[in-house]
């Protein structure tokens, strides 16, 4: 470290930014090529056998595409279903036309049970409406 600060302090003060941009740039340079080394070249001729832990196992686990859970996302039958349509406008007049409160009470609903249809949770939430207003 007191290598490189005396290598800044020998470059004019106007010019240490682009010094530091300039080092850190060449820095990461140098581990792409480490990097290139150990994934590219070392593979193809003796094996990373040399490391304690499998390079090959651990990228693969690292880049391997994660199963996608279920985040409230809205499905394809919002549009299509015209069951699901009547419901919806159901729901909104029962809301008095507030879709910010709809689209909350569906997601809360769709957190606490997970898995149900889009019309279950749309009967579900016009159905705790109804039952709170009498």
């Amino acid at each position: 470290m007191n290598y490189l600060t005396q290598l800044l302090s020998s470059v004019p003060p106007f010019l240490q930014p682009v010094a530091a941009f300039l080092l850190a740039s060449v820095f990461m340079l140098l581990w792409y090529v480490v990097l290139y080394f150990l994934l590219n070249v070392l593979p193809s001729t003796r094996g990373l056998n040399f490391l304690l832990f499998d390079v090959d196992q651990v990228m693969a686990r690292l880049f391997q595409p994660r199963p996608r859970r279920p985040r409230g996302t809205v499905s394809h039958s919002y549009r299509t279903d015209s069951k699901n349509r009547k419901l919806q406008r159901r729901l909104l007049i029962l809301l008095k036309g507030d879709v910010a409160a709809g689209k909350r009470l569906l997601a809360q609903q769709r957190r606490r049970q997970p898995g149900q249809s889009d019309n279950w949770y749309l009967e579900k939430v016009i159905y705790d409406l109804e039952r709170d207003r009498h």
